[in-house]
């Protein structure tokens, strides 16, 4: 009966981790940017592919083709990876359209994705070539559902460790446990041990589908997930031998098996998205503790449901409720802290918690912990009592309150396993809006009005509608579009006939303006019995999204994406004197040095914390800085290098890194460090208005427009190297 009952409890909620998440998904070095860049109309061919990533990928299991627009493969170099990057040399290509195939594997946690997209080489002329493309493009965007097996195979994984870590703790929590219910204990402990080398199992599976192109043996032995991979099963046959001594040795099997599971732990840390993000030692240590802390209240109250569950009413409940309560109180405490932690870690910005699937499943993780906490809650205070009472009804009625708080519990648990198969919603590129054109201009007694959406480079549906003066509609026999790109004189004319949709209203849709930069856009109507009329119109569409370049910092950066370094270490110290305030009336309970340590602990986490986060340096708060006006297409990138490079470089260097040797006194910023760390109203400050008592003069001043420094600031945020 005991064996069924355990095996029921890890079937279903096996099954229903299996049966809420079963979606089909690929994950997580998603395409950050592309040259030439993803619906590119090129006047010159490019020389090569460069694409980076959101994380640093596996050169053996990456690549990149070439495809034309009738399907065949055009001959390129080798792909190069260096990162996060991955570039490979172009033959000369004649003009058509060209489809990039790249596909790649995250050298952090041993995802796979793959995606596609076209550009267009132009003729001599900058006419767009004939031709359609026969090849569907994939986004290649990591922002998908979690990958069913993979969820289900990392939920089976930490149901084992919640079944092994709990049964292990609370044989060590309470060593006044009859005998009958250690031996219960070690059951447990054994099926837990058992489930973690089936999740080892079917984790080899996806391992060596990733790698295919490997043999096995360095699929396991020669990638960094592959050796975490072994180290893992290494682990939980440890784990799976201990309990298999647990009858005869309870407790010192107890302490190998929670060593053995903190291990194991660690291995799901090193290949997680926490392992992947600027500042990962303190990512990956928060999401420890994090994980470590859930594993230890969901075991402990797992543990708890199999005492009750064949424990006698008239046993020692007292002392180990007790402890029990003490120990859940410390884990969810932090829990909640390194939750909020991680959550600033992984989300940079609010918008993402309802724009991103990462975001949208953490929300409902979060939902779902409200009923546990309230369980827990409920456990701690009447549910404990009762049984410590001995009273009517009692273990059994414990058993069920504390079943409850488990179901609640592997619930977060399933919603966590999704979590590790999305991507992070800091990883997802989100473009900014793109903003039609449209324009109203006079012509003879007509109103012209020209709307060119979405007013990017490439396609776009152009539309005129004509009228007069009171605002009626006006027909007409011919409406011509003629588009001159003022960029580059010696690039000739095109025009296009826009078709009659109704009453005064004319459109067409076609690759018009394929180049970044200044278009005139003439419109000329002729009308029966009347002279013909034209105006114009100065477009400038937005070109390819650049993207954002990686955070900098290295393993011990600043990990959050939306805080200073100040916000974030005031954060945490705050986090750290609310836990001693809150833990001050148990630790008084435990002796007096406990009471002072916590104390003591109080008063430094929040005196340094609101130091840090009121007394410290602050910028200027977001609300009062201007607001980015210039999308940051390549276009402006390229303006922002050119203006960077005409008065920069001296002091910044050619990659924000200042170079040694100058006579300067503050000595320049590393751009690559402080640029990630201000909003770009505040770098248009710095550049525009210069900074008092450093060498860095108000560029404003020396002839740079407002929208030249917009472009510098778009340049700056693309310095900062590719995290290794």
């Amino acid at each position: 009966m005991t064996r069924g009952f355990v095996l029921a409890l890890a079937a279903a909620a096996s099954l229903a981790g299996m049966l809420l998440f079963a979606r089909d998904a690929e994950a997580h070095a998603a395409l950050r940017s592309a040259e030439p860049a993803a619906n590119a109309y090129l006047r010159q061919a490019p020389g090569e592919v460069v694409l980076e990533f959101t994380e640093p990928i596996d050169a053996r299991a990456s690549g990149i083709r070439l495809i034309d627009g009738a399907g065949r493969e055009v001959a390129i170099g080798d792909p190069v990876v260096t990162g996060a990057r991955m570039r490979a040399t172009l033959p000369e290509l004649a003009p058509g359209i060209y489809n990039v195939i790249w596909s790649n594997v995250s050298l952090v946690d041993g995802h796979a994705l793959q995606g596609s997209y076209p550009f267009t080489v132009l003729n001599p002329d900058g006419s767009v070539p004939r031709g359609v493309n026969s090849i569907g493009s994939v986004s290649g965007s990591a922002d998908r559902p979690g990958r069913a097996d993979g969820t289900a195979v990392r939920f089976l994984a930490v149901l084992g460790l919640l079944l092994a870590a709990g049964a292990a703790s609370l044989t060590l929590l309470w060593p006044e446990a009859p005998a009958t219910t250690r031996v219960r204990f070690g059951q447990a402990a054994l099926l837990g041990g058992a489930a973690s080398l089936a999740a080892g199992a079917l984790s080899l599976a996806l391992l060596l589908e990733t790698y295919r192109a490997l043999p096995a043996a360095e699929a396991v032995f020669d990638t960094r997930f592959g050796r975490y991979w072994a180290a893992r099963m290494a682990l939980a046959g440890v784990m799976t031998a201990a309990a298999a001594a647990f009858r005869r040795y309870p407790r010192a099997a107890s302490a190998v098996i929670v060593g053995a599971a903190a291990g194991q732990l660690w291995t799901f840390t090193a290949t997680s998205h926490a392992a992947a993000v600027p500042g990962s030692a303190w990512a990956m240590a928060i999401d420890w503790v994090h994980f470590a802390a859930a594993v230890g209240w969901m075991g402990a109250v797992a543990g708890a449901v199999t005492a009750a569950r064949f424990g006698q009413r008239r046993g020692p409940w007292q002392p180990l409720m007790r402890r029990f309560t003490r120990l859940a109180s410390v884990l969810v405490y932090l829990l909640l802290a390194t939750g909020l932690l991680a959550a600033l870690i992984h989300v940079d910005s609010p918008g993402k918690l309802t724009e991103t699937r990462y975001g949208l499943v953490l929300l409902s993780k979060l939902a779902l912990a409200v009923p546990l906490l309230a369980l827990g809650l409920y456990n701690a205070r009447r549910g404990r009592t009762r049984l410590a009472e001995e009273r009517q009804g009692e273990p059994r009625r414990f058993m069920f309150s504390a079943a409850a708080e488990l179901g609640a519990g592997l619930l977060v648990v399933a919603a966590a396993a999704l979590l590790s198969q999305t991507t992070t919603s800091r990883s997802i590129v989100v473009e900014p809006e793109r903003k039609p054109f449209e324009m109203t201009m006079p012509a003879n007694d007509l109103r012209v009005t020209l709307r060119v959406d979405p007013n990017q480079t490439g396609l776009n549906t152009f539309r005129v509608q004509l009228a007069d003066g009171s605002g009626a509609p006006v027909s007409a026999e011919l409406v011509r579009l003629t588009f001159r790109y003022q960029e580059d004189q010696s690039l000739g004319p095109s025009r296009l006939d826009l078709a009659a949709d109704g009453a005064g209203e004319f459109s067409a849709r076609g690759p018009y303006l394929p180049l970044e930069g200044r278009w005139r856009v003439e419109v000329e109507v002729r009308r029966t019995g009347a002279d013909d009329a034209r105006t114009f119109f100065d477009v400038r569409p937005s070109g390819a999204y650049a993207g954002g370049a990686a955070r900098a910092g290295g393993a011990w950066g600043l990990p959050t994406a939306g805080l200073s370094w100040n916000q974030f270490g005031g954060l945490v110290l705050l986090l750290a004197g609310l836990g001693f305030a809150l833990g001050r009336g148990p630790a008084r309970e435990l002796s007096k040095r406990m009471a002072w340590a916590a104390s003591t602990g109080t008063f430094v986490g929040f005196g340094l914390g609101v130091l840090l986060l009121f007394g410290v340096h602050a910028h200027e708060p977001q609300a009062g800085l201007p607001t980015n006006p210039v999308f940051p297409d390549a276009d402006s990138i390229a303006r922002g290098r050119a203006l960077y490079e005409a008065n920069c470089i001296a002091c910044h260097g050619r990659t924000g890194v200042p170079p040694p040797g100058l006579d300067l006194e503050p000595y320049p910023l590393d751009l690559t460090v402080h640029v990630p760390q201000h909003p770009d109203g505040q770098l248009f400050r710095f550049i525009a208005d210069g900074i008092p008592g450093t060498a860095m003069p108000a560029w404003k001043e020396q002839g740079l427009t407002d929208e030249e420094v917009w472009h510098l600031v778009n340049y700056l945020r693309t310095l900062a190297p590719v995290t290794q």
